[in-house]
């Protein structure tokens, strides 16, 4: 009888000594599935956004490459009016005939850039601003304030309010500053002695 109480008893303990590992176990069982599915909806997610990637590059590609060629395709016409032109200069006796068929290209390559939102800066008597000038030389003048567009030696282009090219120009300056400059030089020799001074 006391063997039976003991062996019942060590079978109580072993079985509630191996609950907790079989449980455990049991519940690494359960997670592991989820896990695993969790992982696959990663692999999943990451190939979309890495595809997604890809496309979106080949279309921003095959975008630029359309806007490229309408561009090309608006520049066609008014190479073929440059053909014309040349082609008609070549038997032309009149150079007034000729040089209003290059007036007619002209306008059209205006027209086409019109088109596109592109305009010519305003140079001459503007103010000097370095976002849409480029000063390529400075002059005096008494005629203009300093700072101020002289004289434009290339045209500059903006496209939607963007400068695309800086207009090339000639800039004022004060006479003054010039002026003053040789005074001080004339009063003051080298080592800022007075060249009047009589030894």
């Amino acid at each position: 009888m006391l063997k039976r109480k003991e062996d019942s008893k060590t079978q109580q303990s072993d079985a509630k000594g191996s609950s907790p590992e079989e449980s455990g176990s049991e519940s690494k069982a359960k997670i592991s599935p989820k896990k695993k599915e969790l992982m696959e909806k990663l692999q999943r997610v990451t190939a979309d956004f890495a595809n997604y990637q890809k496309r979106m590059a080949r279309n921003a590609e095959e975008t630029r490459q359309w806007a490229r060629a309408e561009i090309i395709r608006s520049i066609l016409p008014a190479i073929d009016d440059f053909e014309q032109a040349l082609e008609a200069g070549k038997t032309a006796q009149d150079v007034q005939s000729l040089l209003e068929g290059f007036k007619l290209v002209h306008e059209h390559l205006l027209g086409m850039l019109a088109q596109q939102q592109v305009e010519a800066i305003a140079t001459e008597g503007e103010k000097f601003d370095p976002a849409v000038h480029e000063a390529m030389l400075q002059q005096e003048s008494s005629e203009h304030d300093p700072g101020t567009v002289m004289a434009e030696l290339r045209k500059g282009y903006t496209m939607n309010g963007r400068t695309l090219r800086p207009a090339r120009v000639i800039v004022s300056k004060s006479p003054s500053e010039e002026e003053a400059s040789e005074d001080e030089g004339v009063e003051q020799g080298p080592g800022g002695q007075n060249n009047d001074s009589e030894d």
